[in-house]
């Protein structure tokens, strides 16, 4: 899940995880005699240490065309995000412009670190400066920069000093020195492999590119086709097996979209014991752990390949809800997966979302508490696809089966291949051509929280049909109403499964499985490493409550032939 501008094949969010993204005031930028001034990125990582998880980055680069007056954010730099144990750090900053060296000041405080000039700055800017790159500042996210095996991977935001974001387009060259790294490096980022050089492209394409350089070792080998798959370290799972599944994916999802052509599309993967992922243009981050499995990547690129095509930046009702509804419709449909799979995750969305204490909450509430609760961070995926279902279900009945919710998000797609701007309001109006009235009045009370969504019985296909069942709503037991990753035991609830299980107030706890799993799975137990004094112990319990009404869905008859 990420805060990004709009960009072209923009992506979003992550596996149950985080993204970062920053907007800030743009310098005026003046033309100049190339069509499209120069922006020069050149890279020379050196000092590679494997074992230690260090490597260290010199940067220069140079922006042709810059008129920024004195005082006004000149520089940014990402130097934080979730979990680091400290700023990433830059040394030795030094610029220079047409009439010399730049005297460079901190900038406004508040947002990512910023730099400013106490003159104006014209003409050609070049600024060099020493990044180095150390796995012990920890973090989250699989996109922190980050030393696995003999290479080093990132994201350009969290790598580099860059000028503010800006919709300018600039000439842009991407240079790597490689010379200090191990023998037989080379480097592949999501604008592209090794030298790179764009005759017009916008910076805030550059902000969210993913970067790869070392000994990598890549699936297919030697590259073919549109699909790329790069890492530098060292997998447990199938990793060509499952990017053979992936690059098959993507050929069908590029069809159903209707892209004129396969476009480039990259997965990068390096060591990270949270196990997340994350999305941005082009391209998908996977942090690898010893728990990894194959089913668990190709589940994860199945919502979030989608992302390539569906982001629009018109809420995470949408973007989250169609990807989160074509998460394993779209495999299936392409034979990838199997139709047990396809029920399964119909039935994991169905429950979390009937069993939500907050499924009526408006979608004005979602953003504000996103990152401090939980159900308010699971809530636009699980709505989301049940009201992507029920469009489905509206628009083949309308239509007699001639259309579906598909034909609308390939408008909206389409939309965003021409460059045209899109709104809710884009949305609400497909929906007004294709339901009358009962469009836009369904999308209403969606967004008010005031519908109950339940899927006719047939709205995912004959195969599958709605049953009436119960379902124990997510209980841990303890804390107060909002969920959140906690990590002391406090009100804890006597009649609770945690306080039968043996938790006790005041308990130290932690655990690394995914909270999105024991959400969406009410049979799903969690284990909680406990503290207690001098005592450590794993505690084990079903962390759910009492009984709710809820729908399911089962398996017809109906061959499987007749369902895609």
């Amino acid at each position: 899940m990420k805060l990004q501008p709009k960009v072209r094949r923009r992506a979003a969010a992550t596996l149950a995880g985080l993204a970062v993204g920053f907007a800030v005031a743009t310098p005026a930028l003046s033309s100049s005699a190339r069509a499209e001034p120069l922006f020069k990125l050149q890279v020379k990582p050196s000092q590679l240490d494997p074992a230690k998880g260090t490597v260290m980055l010199d940067v220069v680069t140079t922006v042709e065309g810059v008129k920024v007056p004195a005082g006004q954010t000149l520089l940014t730099h990402l130097s934080g995000a979730p979990g680091v144990k400290g700023p990433f750090r830059v040394e030795d900053l030094t610029a220079s412009d047409d009439h010399g060296a730049v005297p460079l000041v901190d900038g406004p405080k508040g947002g990512p670190r910023a730099w400013a000039s106490t003159r104006d700055v014209e003409g050609k800017l070049v600024f060099r400066y020493r990044r180095p790159i150390d796995n012990a500042v920890g973090g989250a996210l699989t996109t922190i920069p980050h030393v696995d095996g003999p290479g080093v991977f990132g994201i350009a935001n969290m790598l580099f000093v860059l000028p503010p974001q800006t919709p300018a387009r600039y000439h842009f060259v991407l240079d790597w020195d490689l010379s200090a790294m191990p023998a037989g490096s080379t480097a592949v980022t999501a604008l592209g492999e090794g030298k790179v050089d764009i005759a017009a492209m916008p910076l805030t394409r550059l902000t969210f590119a993913m970067m790869m350089a070392g000994q990598i070792k890549r699936d297919p080998d030697p590259p073919q086709g549109a699909f790329s798959a790069v890492w530098t370290g060292s997998p447990a799972f199938d990793v060509k097996a499952t990017m053979g599944w992936a690059s098959k994916l993507h050929v069908y999802m590029s069809k159903f979209f209707a892209d004129p052509k396969e476009l480039p599309y990259h997965v990068f993967m390096r060591d990270n014991p949270s196990g997340n992922g994350v999305a941005a243009p082009m391209a998908f981050a996977i942090g690898y752990n010893a728990d990894t499995t194959p089913q668990g990547v190709q589940y994860l690129l199945g919502h979030e390949m989608t992302h390539t095509w569906t982001a629009a930046d018109i809420g995470k009702w949408y973007s989250e809800g169609n990807a989160s509804y074509y998460q394993t419709q779209l495999p299936w449909r392409a034979g990838l997966f199997p139709i047990e799979k396809r029920l399964a995750d119909i039935n994991l969305t169905a429950s979390r979302y009937y069993t939500n204490d907050v499924m009526h909450a408006p979608d004005s509430e979602v953003l504000p508490k996103f990152w401090s609760d939980l159900r308010y961070n699971v809530l636009p995926y699980d709505r989301g696809a049940i009201y992507f279902a029920v469009l489905n279900g509206k628009i083949r009945r309308a239509s007699g089966g001639k259309r579906s919710v598909d034909d609308l998000i390939r408008a909206m797609v389409q939309l965003d291949r021409e460059g045209k701007t899109i709104t809710e309001q884009t949305w609400i109006d497909l929906l007004q051509n294709e339901l009358g009235d009962e469009g836009p009045a369904l999308h209403k009370a969606v967004m008010s929280g005031e519908a109950t969504l339940i899927p006719e019985s047939d709205d995912y296909g004959p195969c599958f049909r709605r049953v009436s069942v119960k379902i124990a709503r997510f209980d841990f037991g303890f804390g107060p109403e909002e969920l959140a990753r906690r990590g002391v035991v406090e009100n804890l609830r006597p009649d609770s499964n945690a306080a039968k299980a043996g938790l006790k107030e005041g308990d130290k706890i932690s655990f690394q499985m995914s909270t999105d799993g024991i959400l969406r799975d009410p049979n799903m137990m969690v284990t909680l490493h406990v503290t207690r004094g001098q005592e450590t112990f794993d505690v084990t319990y079903l962390p759910r409550g009492e009984l709710r009404d809820a729908y399911q869905w089962e398996r017809t008859d109906v061959p499987e032939s007749a369902c895609r």
